[in-house]
C-alpha cells in the first residue's frame, strides 16, 4: 500500500455502512482509570512502618549510646578511686621513707640494733693538713717483653673465642 498524508473521514464510513445495512462496529468502551483505593491505604501503611521502625532505630542507638555512656563514666569513676587510693599508698610510703632515713632514726638503728655508740673526746684525732698540697706519682709499672707477648696472645685466643 502506497502511503499519503491523507485522511479518513469516517462519517462517510458510517454511512455507507448504515446505508448497505452491516452491523456498526462499536467502540470499545472508555476506559475510566480509577486510583484502587486499597493501594493506597497499602502504601500509607508501609510507609507508616517504615518511618515507625526508623524512629524507633534511632530511639534504640540513642539509648544504646547512653547505656556504654554510662558503663565507660562508672569504670572511670572506678578507676579514679583507685588511682586515688593508691596515691594514698604512695604519699604513706614516701613517709615512711623519709621517717626511715631520718638522722634521728639512723642514730637509733645505730645504737639499738648495730652496738655503736657515740665517739668519746679522746677517741678523736686532728689531722693538720695545713704543710701545702703536694702530688706524690707511683712509677708507672713497664711489662718486659714476655709480658707484652703473653697477653699479646691472650688478647688473640680471646678475640677468637678459644
Amino acid at each position: 500500500m502506497a502511503q499519503n498524508n491523507t485522511a479518513y473521514d469516517f462519517d462517510r464510513l458510517e454511512q455507507h455502512y448504515a446505508a448497505v445495512g452491516a452491523p456498526r462496529v462499536k467502540q470499545p468502551p472508555e476506559l475510566l482509570v480509577v486510583e484502587n483505593r486499597a493501594h493506597r491505604e497499602q502504601a500509607a501503611f508501609r510507609r507508616g512502618v517504615a518511618t515507625f521502625i526508623l524512629i524507633l532505630g534511632v530511639v534504640c542507638a540513642i539509648l544504646y549510646n547512653q547505656v556504654q555512656l554510662t558503663e565507660l563514666t562508672s569504670e572511670i569513676e572506678q578507676t579514679r578511686s583507685q588511682l586515688e587510693a593508691l596515691e594514698n599508698d604512695y604519699r604513706l610510703m614516701q613517709v615512711k621513707i623519709e621517717s626511715g632515713t631520718s638522722l634521728h632514726t639512723v642514730q637509733q638503728i645505730a645504737e639499738e640494733e648495730l652496738g655503736m655508740a657515740k665517739a668519746e673526746s679522746y677517741q678523736v684525732q686532728y689531722i693538720n693538713l695545713g704543710e701545702g698540697d703536694r702530688v706524690v706519682l707511683a712509677r708507672a709499672f713497664e711489662p718486659k717483653l714476655s709480658d707484652r707477648i703473653f697477653r699479646a696472645w691472650y688478647s688473640l685466643m680471646e678475640y677468637l673465642g678459644l
